[in-house]
């Protein structure tokens, strides 16, 4: 599985990249923040060294973050079937292009079914 956020791909998850990927988030939302995660060891330790706060979130956010990231993975599945990677090294660029999509369309999706209600 691969771990996008934050223009960061990783296809491997421990100290090292969850270092990375932390230290990343704090250069984007300064030190005062709290890195909310599943409890795994390697975030725990990766928030010790970068000195900043960690907490575990409950059974009710965990399963809506898996709700989110299923969903996420199952629109990238139908957009590689449909506008599939014919390069052979297919970039960063690509992979932000289509969370971009993503997101755009589920905007509009959102916007529609509203004005639908209203």
């Amino acid at each position: 599985m691969l771990f996008m956020f934050c223009g960061l791909i990783f296809d491997v998850t421990n100290i090292l990249t969850s270092l990375i990927f932390i230290r990343r988030i704090r250069a984007i939302c300064g030190s005062k923040i709290i890195i909310l995660t599943d409890g795994a060891p390697y975030y725990r330790a990766s928030c010790r060294i970068l000195n900043l706060r960690h907490g575990v979130y409950s059974i009710e956010v965990r399963n809506l973050m898996e709700r989110i990231i299923e969903y996420v993975k199952d629109r990238t599945k139908l957009f590689d079937n449909y506008i599939p990677c014919i390069k052979d090294g297919c970039d960063e660029e690509r992979t932000e292009n289509l969370l971009k999509s993503i997101m755009i369309n589920e905007t509009w999706i959102n916007r529609r079914v509203k004005a639908k209600n209203s």
